[in-house]
């Protein structure tokens, strides 16, 4: 243990005194307890410690903890302070940089709540991760039962190749982005009583990306060799648009040391039973942050890492099964006259070509891709 941590623990205690009216949390009768996640990464840029209470099991959600003062050390007593978000309460950040990130140092986070609590982590160490040696897929069924149907798919996997010494615990996050088009493409608008034309289609192709929640970690600390072949990552389905026309999927390997480990495969042990990492709260799962002066139960985990990156993708052509895509149902109208638009009825489409009746009506979502979440703007990456 440094020696200048009780310097910095006074210290955190006075600036909170100084700036911070105290604070006394309503508490239910259920239980509530800190929950406190962050990370270190060996990345320059902005970093993040989220601070929150726990929610109901069944009714997960974020319940920020506003007014805490965050504080980063590293094993030579440097030391770095987060601020709040402004738009998001309870998330906390600081710009990281060389020569305070490094691979081999290790760090400890402070964390003083709103009422004076003081909560640290134990010291984590970032550790070399080697490089994403390969991400694969193979055509995979599953079975429905409640429809007794079979569905094809894409079953993700990737392979670890590291040194024999080296790092052997790992955390994938997972990043997946899709190219779709809406289900139809719209040669004119009514708008304000009138029917314009459109001289440039730009809502009928849209990019989404979404990160993926479910937990992946493994370990090779019980095999002979330091290499994972065929881990398993995500799978897609036939049944969603996103194998319909291009398929990304961004890999992110992150080394993890034992404690950092431990928390990461237990959280993944739960979110199994789950499907979704976020559709529970980790009620059960303690990590290395602890409160300071007392028992307290806390929750989450305060790690360090460094980050390799890999990205796939994959071109509809590749694929011997058939994809879903958006629906949209169209009604037919013969006279503007005699139209009265509803509200989210405002695009439209002609059929058949040229001008004239009978014309194809629909909501928005028939003519505009966005309104299925994604932007019509290509990513950089695509």
């Amino acid at each position: 243990m440094p020696v200048n941590r009780k310097y910095i623990i006074l210290l955190l205690m006075l600036i909170l005194a100084s700036c911070i009216d105290p604070f006394e949390p309503l508490i239910e009768e259920r239980q509530e307890l800190t929950v406190i996640d962050g990370v270190i990464t060996d990345q320059p840029g902005i970093h993040q410690v989220r601070v929150s209470r726990s929610t109901p099991y069944n009714d997960p959600s974020f319940m920020p903890v506003q007014g805490c003062v965050v504080t980063v050390e590293d094993e030579q007593g440097n030391l770095e302070h987060y601020t709040e978000n402004w738009n998001t309460p309870g998330v906390y950040e600081v710009w990281l940089d060389e020569p305070f990130l490094g691979v081999g140092k290790s760090y400890a986070l402070y964390v003083v709540g709103p009422n004076g609590t003081l909560y640290q982590s134990d010291y984590d160490t970032l550790l070399a991760c080697p490089p994403v040696d390969s991400i694969y897929y193979e055509v995979n069924s599953i079975y429905d039962p409640g429809a007794d149907k079979s569905y094809e798919g894409l079953q993700f996997y990737n392979n670890v190749i590291g040194e024999n010494g080296g790092c052997g615990n790992f955390r994938w996050k997972l990043t997946e982005s899709w190219e779709y088009h809406s289900p139809y493409t719209s040669d004119y608008i009514w708008m304000y009583g009138y029917l314009y034309s459109l001289l440039e289609d730009t809502v009928s192709t849209c990019y989404l990306t979404e990160p993926i929640s479910t937990v992946y970690a493994a370990s090779t600390d019980l095999l002979s060799e330091n290499r994972l072949l065929k881990n398993r990552l995500n799978y897609v389905s036939n049944q969603t648009p996103r194998l319909g026309i291009r398929y990304s999927l961004l890999v992110e390997q992150q080394s993890l040391s034992g404690q950092a480990y431990r928390y990461w495969n237990e959280l993944k042990a739960q979110s199994d039973q789950s499907a979704s990492l976020y559709e529970t709260q980790p009620a059960s799962v303690l990590g290395n942050i602890y409160n300071y002066n007392s028992n307290e139960k806390v929750l989450g985990c305060f790690y360090a890492t460094q980050i390799q990156e890999k990205r796939v993708f994959v071109e509809v052509e590749e694929l011997d099964f058939t994809v879903g895509f958006y629906t949209c149902v169209l009604d037919t109208i013969q006279d503007f006259n005699s139209f009265v638009p509803e509200n989210y009825y405002y695009l439209f489409s002609l059929a058949p070509l040229p001008p004239g009746p009978p014309w194809l009506k629909g909501p928005k979502r028939c003519f505009d891709c966005t309104q299925w979440g994604g932007e019509n703007k290509k990513p950089d990456f695509w």
